[in-house]
């Protein structure tokens, strides 16, 4: 294990790797596609409808120690599509109110999802490609270990790639390789599991065209050779 401290509480496993666990708020008001770059039509929300492939995205959260953000209890259904069923992790179960984050997350990456109707062919009328709904995002996520400000312009790193996000928020697991950090994650390598749980008070601008859209939250636990 490094020499240098661990902004986290970790767990030594008994293959000489470590477990850490972050949570992670999703900031809706700041969530920014970019759509110049998409397949099919642009300026519209119906993104499991079209091919919006080729759409660039930026979006920060911020981050607390593993275990702050209470599992959901209630399902809940949500305007952008009504006719799906009630899900636990549709609740909203994080408002903001007296927690204290430990540092940012700033995820950027690609849309992934072709969701026209009709498969693509090649000149030969070949079909090449049909619909894919999930997943959503072929992304990066910066994990910064403390807050940034004048005086603390780059606290400690870890830096996770791979895909996210699925169609059922119930049922939502994806593991992504750890790529890299800084200070004592410089020799990071591993992998961390990226699972929902529930939604917070913040609206994502994707879908401001609904009413109750709420950012969902994460939670990463992460397995790490230092």
């Amino acid at each position: 294990m490094t020499a240098e401290p661990l902004p986290l509480p970790a767990t030594a496993n008994p293959d000489g790797s470590f477990t850490i666990v972050v949570d992670m708020a999703v900031l809706g008001h700041t969530d920014a596609a970019d759509d110049s770059g998409r397949i099919g039509q642009r300026n519209t929300q119906k993104y499991f409808g079209i091919d919006v492939r080729g759409d660039s995205y930026f979006v920060e959260g911020l981050l607390y120690p593993g275990g702050s953000i209470p599992s959901p209890k209630v399902p809940t259904r949500m305007s952008v599509n009504p006719n799906a069923p009630a899900k636990l992790n549709n609740e909203q179960v994080w408002d903001f109110t007296g927690a204290k984050p430990i540092g940012h997350l700033f995820n950027r990456g690609w849309v992934l999802i072709n969701g026209q109707a009709e498969p693509n062919r090649d000149t030969r009328g070949t079909i090449v490609e049909t619909t894919r709904t999930a997943p959503h995002l072929n992304s990066t996520h910066n994990f910064v270990l403390g807050m940034l400000g004048p005086g603390s312009l780059s606290p400690p790193m870890l830096v996770t790639a791979g895909v996210e996000n699925g169609n059922d928020p119930d049922d939502e697991m994806v593991v992504r390789a750890v790529t890299g950090g800084t200070g004592p994650f410089r020799f990071a390598n591993g992998q961390v599991r990226q699972q929902r749980i529930g939604r917070n008070s913040t609206i994502l601008r994707t879908f401001s065209s609904y009413a109750d859209v709420f950012a969902p939250n994460y939670r990463f636990i992460f397995t790490l050779k230092l």
